[in-house]
């Protein structure tokens, strides 16, 4: 990277590489700059439009001591006591034609909104790094076509602050003018910086209830959140494990492997299908933090307890039988009744047998035979 560096002032197919692997380092800044609202703001006035080859034109900021006291991918990573104070810089490239102006200034860095990391908004209330971080220089840099500038900075850690870990950023903005009337565009490359407070580390994990909600096709979606309350920052994976109804399976929680600060959250989710229409699951989220080659630590929540069964088909089932049982209820009230008038029938004949066979007709019959005499002597 350096050799191309030193090889700028060359012919336009020398030009051609360090333009690909500065390209590359833009988009490797971009990880932060991707967070919701680090693309696009509004500008207070539209300027004219601008020639369409500034619109898209590519820069770069590299770290001014790559490869010696910063991370991996040309962030800034710092060892400094409560108290103490060091200077650095960063080099900011202009691969366009045109003289570009660049808007330094540094941010805290809290997490974003599924997962990740993402800078503060400009003009916010700095906190930490952000507060703690100044430029040397003014905060507009204008960088020549083809060429680079160095923007030098400090970084002063108060006296009293408690050990563990700090995240901080350097954004380099460039606001592209407006476009007939239209929003202005601004594109932001931030750079980490890494700040560790030596002292003993806290690893500190907690989880919230583990919730759930149905969603399509029968199953069960889960969130939990990942709290920080340590002092050290950490990555983290999750996953749930789910119990009942035969062998232990085990689902993966999203999103993973992100950051989480030191009093930062993030929440993750897991979706758990195959359930049955009859049995129970018991589901329990795990997590395991991280601290870059450091210690882990692994946390579970509580125990979420499922009860499935198909009321449905249940309360079809119970409709059916109650209908039939009114059915046999009415029937039977009504057989009874026929039965009834039956027995009343078969004892007035057998009644009436009795008499005919006694001689004695019956009382219809006397009351004829006694008019009948009377009136034929």
């Amino acid at each position: 990277m350096n050799s191309r560096l030193r090889a700028r002032g060359g012919a336009t197919a020398t030009r051609r590489a360090p333009f690909r692997a500065l390209w590359s380092i833009l988009l490797a800044g971009l990880v932060l700059a991707s967070a919701p609202g680090a693309q696009a703001s509004p500008a207070p006035a539209p300027s004219p439009a601008p020639p369409e080859s500034a619109a898209g034109a590519p820069f770069g900021v590299k770290a001014g001591l790559y490869g010696l006291t910063t991370l991996t991918g040309g962030h800034f990573g710092y060892a400094l006591k409560a108290g103490a104070r060091i200077e650095d810089s960063a080099v900011i490239y202009n691969e366009s034609d045109e003289a570009r102006t660049f808007h330094v200034y540094g941010a805290d860095v809290a997490n974003a909104a599924g997962g990740g990391l993402a800078p503060a908004q400009e003009g916010g209330q700095m906190r930490g790094v952000g507060a703690w971080l100044k430029l040397d220089s003014e905060a507009t840099v204008t960088v020549q076509p083809k060429g680079n500038a160095t923007v030098r900075f400090s970084l002063a850690v108060p006296d009293g602050t408690p050990p563990g870990s700090y995240l901080g950023s350097l954004v380099t903005a460039l606001r592209t003018p407006a476009v007939s009337g239209t929003v202005n565009t601004e594109t932001r490359i931030a750079r980490l910086v890494q700040l560790t407070v030596p002292g003993t580390a806290d690893l500190r994990v907690s989880l919230t209830e583990l919730e759930h909600r149905p969603v399509g096709g029968g199953d069960e979606e889960f969130t939990v959140t990942v709290r920080n309350t340590g002092n050290v920052l950490y990555t983290f994976a999750g996953t749930l494990k789910v119990t009942g109804g035969g062998a232990a399976r085990t689902v993966p929680l999203t999103p993973t492997g992100i950051y989480v600060i030191p009093g930062g959250s993030a929440t993750i989710t897991g979706r758990l299908s195959g359930l049955p229409a009859l049995g129970r699951r018991a589901v329990t989220a795990s997590v395991t933090a991280t601290v870059p080659g450091g210690a882990t630590k692994t946390v579970e929540s509580g125990t979420v307890r499922l009860s499935y069964f198909p009321w449905l088909i249940a309360t079809l089932t119970a409709g059916a039988f109650l209908g039939l049982g009114l059915v046999l209820f009415i029937t039977r009230k009504r057989w009874r009744a026929r039965l009834r008038r039956r027995a009343e029938e078969r004892t007035a004949l057998r009644a009436l047998r009795r008499e005919l066979r006694a001689g004695h007709p019956p009382a219809d019959d006397r009351r004829e035979a006694r008019t009948g005499g009377a009136e034929h002597p």
